[in-house]
């Protein structure tokens, strides 16, 4: 057994490090050197407390922690158990001594870790209060159970008694106890609008979202709906839309009725109360009968204001609800899956981004569809019974208006759909840069990807200028075609010779301007709405009947027995794709493949891959099995068929017990790296610490910024690969499970680490487990009960090790070959010594003095960095928390967004094309007053024997110019509108063109640091949700916004010039107007800030999930996930209503108001009856009267649309406010073209940190590499040998030193120069979705010739060509169809393409079996000749072969010398390295 090290103690407070300082010093004098020194353990009759001297995840003083009952390995509760009778009683020993140390620490009260925290960690206030918060939801949420019974509505009937005392929780959503009053009236959101104006809003302040609107509930009723129909039609014949309507027929019934209530009220005003009005004012009738109309058309209009303020109520809560059973059903599929299929993770966030506000715009604005028709046919049969047949030309003009809005959103939803489709893909593209970011800076691939996404961006805009300029022309003939209506019929009615009176004239014109045109509003936004769902019904639905995989695995009838493969064969849901014919013609017209064009719309198929054939296993319970094989064999697949993750063609699996996985490629989650231990599971103080020690990750946890409190960045930014997969490995081992699936969980670490983790873990903890190991690491495998070797999916043999061995086939042959590659690379380090000796000049061996213990130096006390550090929780927070912007938008942006649309000039003469447009369509009304008022002109006419003066207007001598002029305004009312919409669009496409660019390029030469503290949640939620509401809502909003600020001032302008008196009554009503804007838009404004914000968490959550699939399935831990995303979709849920119903509570209190208008217009005649003509006054009325409906959504939209620009004053922000990286060229500075010549490096007192509040991880390293020299870099986890790397990549800039290559300081050079001069290899294999050709030479240098040979060199030219398209075989997401080695092997040949002069292998061969690794390098030896080489590595007999060797201990260089002095010296630290490797090679 090889002992652990000893690590650097950490200090938690003061008066520990006193305790810890006293003891040290006894203990020094006392010359006590405990083999296994875990807790320093002194008698009772010490008087000084206990301290965990070594090995500490965190020394505390805390109350005694209680023993937890949870059941555990034995292992780890107990010491008496050994996995050899003889070789391994000191392993028992220490154990004992381990166990009995830590038992008598906890009685004493301390203990390595805060245990007595019964919430788990929270890194600040903000995230407790967060914590409290989410477990609110748990204590308020009801669950859901089906019911026929008329009781279900008492929740929602009850919001009709007329007032309610609120019984609800102070935190609770109020609307759940308002009465009818509070209902109408939106008053449940009043108090926190003022306090929205008063203080602003926080997080807290906002209730939590109401029972009935949660995710949960609502997604338990749509999905029993949902498998209802599934049920009865099958999967074929299930209707989404069906679902849909079963699940909101009862609300949208009850809101429709009201709507219809609504339309009559709207109707009567005008049609009955005006029109009698307008008669009565030329007439002589009595004053009570003119107060009677205008009591009747002023109560009209209330009564239609207050039940609109109902149906918006009861829309708004169906919205939420849809919303949140669409998409809660959607993520609750996505857990019942091993694999997105043929979806990317682009794809999925793109749902949840957008088609979102789809669903919900769906239930709240489509069925205002109705609205239409009901006032069309009204219209039409009222102004038949008023001006007889002719006037149905003018009605003819609306019946035309309907194909053409149809077709208009026929096309809209082609468009549409289009677009979504280049979005999906764009997002999708977005998704894998942020994933690959570091390597795509390494390779400085930089502007060759940007133009990528700029050629689908520009494919995007296209597409968005189309249907911009369809939805502008829809948008301004809304208005216009009323008018136009209003003008044909009133030619026609007087070409036939008919009169028309004021009151008539004024009563269709109320009817068309207000009604007609509000209808044909909703109409054109309803059916945008519709078309929009249309759209996304089957993204949902192609989700939902995505195939979940068949639960395969069965209880084997053995109880003994714990897996048994019965011919299993076993295969993957692989995906093929092909061009579409269309865009292969298209493609045909070019010379070549653009970068873009690879990633063009695919046909995605799904087929299943038989890879796994007729396999026969039985595993006995407590069996360890290794399983070994080449690379593509078949072994992470084996680990995937125990799991249930495939699909079973034939044969049986039996699995008894619950699993434990560790994945090739270890998933991390972006908590506290005790959460990512815990994962759900409740903390035991005790098993949790023999956890942390049995995977060797004390020191690591002790070097953290808050010990096991640090936050972990998503997908593990701030660990090293080793560090990811020992946590993913104490996660397996703190699950407690009955069988572990570890998929070469060693690859990453380094022998010393490995042999640790073998003995403690797999050997050790693992003991009385079934466990079934993958590795290449082949040392271990006599240490195993029996061996499978795989090949091309078959067990190739199988047995114990020894009988293998002496069978003499191809196992034994690997085995052999591993075992003598020892010997060789001893060999070949002494001749390479002797070889390269006298072509430099030799650095001394740096040997660091003082005692060294278990093959590392022992960092004394007084040299420890983190003993000075008082580490506090908050230290170990990453990730920065999402800046929530307070007060107004500030005028910056809006001259940002100005000069991004074109400039000043340009935005003035948009706005003027309004104006013209406006103003022609309230020109004809006003030419129309004229033409009335004028009369007949004074004609007169022979009445029987006598002459009369006519009052016919047909009568009119000035008659052809009348109507020339009035016929006239229907061509330049159409041409401005078609003008206005061209240039609208053209400016605001131009806008959000030109920020999305900004904002990209800003974001992708951020630095590292930016990458490692910003969740891709939040930036993904900048381009896919943020662009979409700058590309498509910001100027849909806009538009409206001006047109009807236009339409407000010439409605006003007509109502002052017809009644002066009307302008003192102004200036009051437009105080008040302003005062409620002024104050309530703050909350309007802060809700949508708000929901912006709850937005990210949601899609970081989602991205988590998709990549993590394997491992939550794998844990049962699919409620704890689901559940969490439930409550983040509640969060937001909750302040998208209130931002909703905010609008709304705006929007009545306008209402009033502006009926005000109306009413003081209204009486303004009535008093002054005589002194103004009718005409006139039918003028001001008609228009005074839409002001009711207009003049609030007017002040509504102002508000909206300044909630809409926090989108754009996100992306400014980031434009604004984001560090850049050094420049990619700078021209005074461009090295030759063949720079670097020699390959020489030299590194002068480098220091690294990662970000500036970070402690150093290089300090002060100096060395030299010579020209062609390779060079190993050998050091335990986080050590700092990846940091070499980004210190000569300039990933992260220096504190300090400097690096020189040929002696050029890479500092002044650009970073394109120097990334593109020099090759990695990195430890993380990337692959890109697209081709293999695509993913080996992206944008396309090279001839097919040269990337076979990559490939030969690689040896994967056997694998690719046998695919059907070979190099044109489709690569999917992260490369899941290709093997980690395998990716492995070509990023390799892709490396070998770039035929650089320095190559940086990090970690390079840790997913290759041993024999593809030693040949791999014999292949880098030979293709990388002419290179200078620096190769990290785990597998010391990798870097035997090497000139020198570089060991790094702590950010320092410890040694530096030829593998041969440093063999020689027995106390070097590579000497004892080497050894701890070589006694797991004997183990």
């Amino acid at each position: 057994m090889d002992p652990p090290e000893n690590n650097i103690p950490s200090s938690h407070d003061e008066e520990t490090q006193e305790h810890r300082e006293t003891l040290s010093q006894s203990h020094q004098e006392d010359g006590e050197n405990e083999a296994v020194p875990l807790i320093e353990s002194c008698t009772q009759a010490e008087a000084g407390p206990k301290v965990i001297k070594e090995n500490a995840v965190r020394v505390a003083f805390l109350p005694p922690a209680e023993e937890a009952d949870l059941p555990v390995s034995e292992s780890l509760v107990q010491g008496d158990a050994s996995y050899s009778a003889d070789d391994n009683s000191s392993y028992n020993d220490d154990e004992a001594d381990i166990d009995q140390d830590i038992d008598d620490a906890l009685d004493e009260g301390y203990m390595g870790m805060e245990c007595t925290l019964e919430r788990g960690f929270s890194l600040n206030e903000a995230a407790i209060a967060r914590d409290l918060r989410y477990e609110r939801y748990d204590e308020v949420a009801v669950k859901y159970e089906k019911s026929h019974s008329f009781s279900k509505y008492q929740p929602s009937l009850k919001h009709f008694i007329p007032v309610r005392k609120s019984s609800a929780e102070r935190d609770e959503m109020p609307i759940d106890s308002t009465g009818l009053y509070g209902f109408v009236s939106y008053s449940w959101i009043t108090s926190l609008m003022w306090k929205a104006y008063k203080k602003g809003l926080k997080e807290e302040d906002v209730p939590i979202c109401s029972k009935y609107d949660m995710c949960d509930y609502n997604t338990d009723r749509f999905e029993a709906m949902w498998n209802e129909e599934v049920k009865r039609k099958g999967k074929d014949g299930a209707s989404l839309q069906r679902v849909v309507w079963r699940f909101l027929r009862t609300r949208l019934i009850v809101a429709l009725t009201f709507f219809m209530i609504t339309l009559i009220m709207g109707f009567v005003g005008p049609t009955i109360f005006m029109r009698f009005l307008i008669t009565w004012l030329s007439t002589d009738e009595p004053v009570t009968t003119g107060i009677i109309w205008t009591v009747g058309l002023i109560f009209s209009e209330f009564i239609r204001i207050i039940i609109f303020g109902v149906v918006w109520s009861i829309s708004y809560r169906t919205g939420v609800r849809l919303r949140a059973a669409c998409l809660g059903l959607v993520y609750k599929k996505l857990m019942r899956m091993s694999s997105l299929g043929n979806k990317s993770i682009g794809e999925v966030i793109n749902l949840f981004a957008n088609d979102a506000q789809r669903i919900y715009d769906f239930v709240v604005l489509g069925p205002l569809i109705i609205g239409g028709p009901v006032v069309a046919i009204g219209g039409v049969i009222y102004i038949l019974w008023l001006l007889g047949p002719w006037a149905l030309f003018g009605m003819l003009t609306f019946l035309l208006f309907y194909p053409f809005q149809y077709g208009i959103s026929r096309l809209t939803g082609y468009l549409r759909r289009r677009t979504v489709t280049v979005t999906d893909e764009r997002v999708r593209m977005m998704n894998e840069l942020l994933t690959c970011v570091k390597l795509i800076k390494m390779y400085a691939w930089e502007k060759s990807f940007a133009s990528s996404i700029t050629e689908i961006r520009k494919r995007e805009r296209h597409l968005l200028e189309k249907s911009a300029y369809v939805q502008s022309i829809s948008l301004a003939m809304a208005p216009t075609v009323p008018v136009i209506a209003a003008i044909v019929t009133f030619l026609a009615h007087i070409g036939a010779g008919y009169n028309l009176t004021a009151a008539q004239a004024y009563t269709v014109i109320g009817l068309f301007v207000k009604n007609v045109r509000q209808s044909f509003n909703r109409v054109k936004t309803s059916t945008l709405a519709l078309m929009e769902f249309l759209v996304s019904v089957p993204r949902l639905k192609s989700i939902l009947l995505m195939d979940e995989l068949e639960p395969y695995l069965k209880t084997p009838q053995d109880p003994d027995t714990a897996v048994v493969l019965d011919q299993a064969t076993l295969a993957w849901d692989a995906v093929s794709s092909f061009k579409k014919k269309k865009n292969k013609k298209r493609r045909n017209k070019k010379d070549g493949i653009t970068p873009a064009d690879q990633l063009m719309p695919k046909v995605v198929d799904l087929k299943h891959i038989d890879v796994l054939f007729d396999l026969c296993l039985s595993i006995k319970k407590g069996e360890l099995i290794a399983v070994c094989g080449g690379v593509g064999a078949g072994k992470s697949s084996f680990i995937s068929a125990l799991l249930g993750h495939m699909r079973l063609q034939s044969g049986q699996v039996y699995l008894q017990g619950t699993c434990a996985y560790v994945g090739q490629q270890a998933w991390i989650m972006n908590a506290s790296f005790r959460e990512n231990i815990l994962m759900g599971e409740a903390f035991d103080a005790k098993r949790y610490y023999r956890v942390i020690y049995a995977c060797n990750l004390t020191q690591d946890v002790g070097a953290m910024p808050a010990g096991d409190f640090t936050e972990i960045g998503e997908r593990g930014i701030n660990l090293s690969g080793g560090q990811k997969q020992r946590l993913s490995l104490a996660r397996a081992l703190y699950a407690n499970r009955d069988i572990y699936l570890l998929d070469d969980p060693l690859s990453a670490v380094d022998a010393h680490v490995g042999s640790h983790i073998f003995q403690w873990v797999i050997k050790g903890a693992l003991r009385n487990k079934t466990t079934v190991f993958v590795t290449h690491q082949l040392q271990y495998l006599p240490l195993c009960d029996r061996v499978v070797y795989l090949r091309e999916g078959n067990i190739a043999e199988l047995g114990t090790h020894s009988s293998l061995v002496e069978d003499n086939k191809e196992y034994a042959g690997l085995y052999r070959t591993h075992m003598e590659t020892v010997e060789n690379k001893e060999k070949e380090s002494s001749k390479t010594e002797e070889t390269d000796a006298g072509g430099r000049q030799r650095q001394d061996s740096v040997i660091s003095g003082g005692s060294s213990i278990n093959g590392y130096q022992k960092n004394s006390p007084e040299k420890s960095p983190v003993k000075e550090v008082k580490k506090k929780p908050e230290d170990g927070q990453l990730i920065t928390e999402e800046k929530l912007e307070k007060g107004d938008i500030p005028l910056s942006t809006y001259n940002w967004y100005i000069k991004a649309a074109g400039g000043y000039i340009i935005s003035t003469l948009v706005i003027l094309t309004f104006a013209a447009n406006v103003g022609s369509t309230a020109f004809s009304s006003w030419w129309l007053s004229m033409w009335l008022s004028a009369g007949s002109g004074n004609t007169e006419v022979v009445v029987g024997n006598g002459t009369v003066i006519s009052d016919n207007i047909a009568d009119n001598p000035d008659l052809f110019m009348y109507q020339t002029v009035y016929g006239c305004l229907i061509l330049v009312i159409l041409g401005t509108s078609l003008i206005r919409g061209f240039a609208f669009m053209k400016t605001t496409l131009k806008a959000s063109s030109s920020m999305h660019d900004q904002v990209f390029v800003k974001v992708f030469r951020s630095p590292m640091s930016f990458f490692d503290t910003t969740p891709s949640g939040r930036i993904i939620n900048i381009f896919s949700r943020d662009m979409d509401e700058v590309d498509v809502r910001v100027p849909m909003t806009m538009e409206t916004f001006l047109q009807n600020i236009w339409l407000i001032t010439s409605s006003l302008v007509f109502v002052c010039l017809v009644f002066p008196h009307f302008l003192p009554f102004l200036v009051v009503l437009a105080i008040l107007f302003l005062f409620i804007r002024s104050i309530f838009r703050i909350g309007i404004r802060d809700f949508k800030r708000m929901e912006n914000v709850s937005r990210s968490p949601m899609y970081s959550h989602v991205s988590t999930t998709v990549n993590g699939l394997a491992t939550i399935n794998a844990y049962g831990k699919q409620e704890m996930f689901t559940k969490k995303f439930m409550v983040l979709f509640d969060e937001n849920t909750c302040v998208f209503f209130l931002f909703n119903c905010a609008m709304r509570w705006l929007a009545i209190r306008l209402d009033l108001l502006a009926l005000l208008v109306m009413s003081i217009t209204a009486i303004l005649s009535l008093i002054l009856r005589g002194s103004v003509e009718a005409s006139f006054a039918g003028l001001a009325l008609a228009y005074a009267a839409q002001l009711s409906g207009i003049f609030q959504y007017t002040v509504r939209l102002s508000t909206e649309t300044e909630a809409r620009f926090t989108s754009v004053q996100r992306i400014s922000n980031y434009t604004k406010c984001l560090a850049s990286e050094a420049p990619a060229i700078i021209e005074s500075k461009r090295p030759d073209s063949n720079w670097p010549k020699y390959g020489r490096i030299s590194y002068r007192n480098v220091q690294l940190k990662y970000r500036p509040d970070t402690p150093l991880v290089l300090k002060g390293i100096t060395f030299d590499i010579d020209s062609l020299e390779k060079i190993g870099v050998v050091g335990r986890t986080g050590s700092g040998k990846s940091s070499l790397g980004v210190a000569l990549f300039r990933l992260v800039e220096l504190a300090g030193g400097s690096v020189r290559i040929d002696g050029v300081d890479i500092s002044v050079l650009g970073l394109e120069d120097l990334r593109s001069r020099l090759s990695i290899i990195p430890q993380d294999p990337v692959l890109f979705i697209g081709t293999v050709r695509y993913n080996l030479d992206p944008f396309e240098k090279y001839t097919d010739e040269a990337v076979w040979s990559a490939l030969e060199q690689t040896y994967m030219k056997e694998k690719i060509a046998n695919l059907p398209l070979k190099l044109n075989a489709p690569v999917i997401e992260n490369g899941e169809n290709f093997s980690v080695g395998e990716r492995q092997l070509m990023c390799m040949a892709r490396a070998l393409l770039r035929n650089n002069k320095i190559l940086f292998l990090d970690e390079a061969t840790a997913a290759i079996d041993t024999e593809t690794d030693s040949k791999i390098q014999r292949t880098l030896q030979e293709a990388f000749k002419a290179c200078t080489m620096i190769t990290i590595a785990h597998r010391l007999n990798t870097v035997m072969a090497c000139s020198r060797i570089l060991v790094l201990d702590d950010g320092k260089v410890v040694e530096f010398d030829t593998p041969r002095n440093l063999m020689a010296n027995s106390h070097s630290a590579f000497a004892k390295m080497v050894e701890a490797a070589e006694s797991s090679l004997l183990l």
